[in-house]
């Protein structure tokens, strides 16, 4: 009888758009663990632009909306702006929260009632949002004294960190692009972790306070 522990593994990124995506990087993973699947936490608006990747957005978008089976969509603001979506309850629920979801819909892609503030900043207006819509929040690890919404998601290691393979569950998080947990710059350390792993959305590791 085969008793081997089978490792549980949640991944997300921050910071991902349709034209912030790295979906080159992401289907290398796919590829290389066929059970693999993606929490993304989204800003829904990218800026326009009339140069590179924004003037490929429609084909991007398309690629993207090819792989929603094992790939989850998350709000993470609107435009990625700490200091806009830093606001009272009433700005966030009258016009953040409807233009994400109007832009989210626009493209057509369906979004789980989550919420990760841009740099983690929020205010107790919005936890209070949270909570009163039955929406969940992604709190930091190393803010322990960081509002918690009933409903959370927490990390436990970021992909530049150490983890032990051999734990039960693995919560790991990084960002698209450009800082030390960077998906590029880690893809090593996940090309390396068990094949046999089990991979899990984020929604599933959800904790109530």
């Amino acid at each position: 009888m085969n008793t081997e522990k089978i490792l549980k593994i949640c991944l997300d990124l921050h910071d991902f758009s349709v034209v912030n995506n790295r979906l080159d990087l992401l289907l290398k993973l796919k590829e290389h663990f066929s059970g693999f699947k993606i929490s993304l936490f989204t800003v829904p608006i990218d800026i326009e632009a009339d140069w590179g990747p924004f003037c490929n957005r429609g084909e991007m978008l398309k690629e993207i909306k090819k792989n929603l089976d094992w790939i989850q969509i998350i709000p993470h603001g609107l435009y990625h702006n700490k200091d806009l979506e830093f606001c009272d309850y009433n700005t966030f629920k009258h016009e953040i929260i409807p233009a994400v979801t109007a832009a989210l819909e626009k493209d057509g892609l369906p979004f789980e009632r989550g919420f990760c503030a841009p740099h983690w900043r929020w205010s107790e207006d919005i936890v209070k949002f949270l909570n009163e819509e039955g929406w969940w929040g992604a709190v930091d690890r190393n803010q322990p004294n960081m509002l918690t919404p009933r409903k959370f998601f927490r990390f436990s290691h970021g992909l530049h960190e150490n983890f032990d393979t051999q734990a039960e569950v693995l919560k790991l998080h990084g960002h698209v692009y450009g800082l030390k947990n960077d998906l590029g710059k880690c893809m090593d350390k996940l090309l390396k972790l068990p094949k046999s792993s089990e991979w899990h959305f984020i929604t599933d590791f959800l904790e109530e306070s």
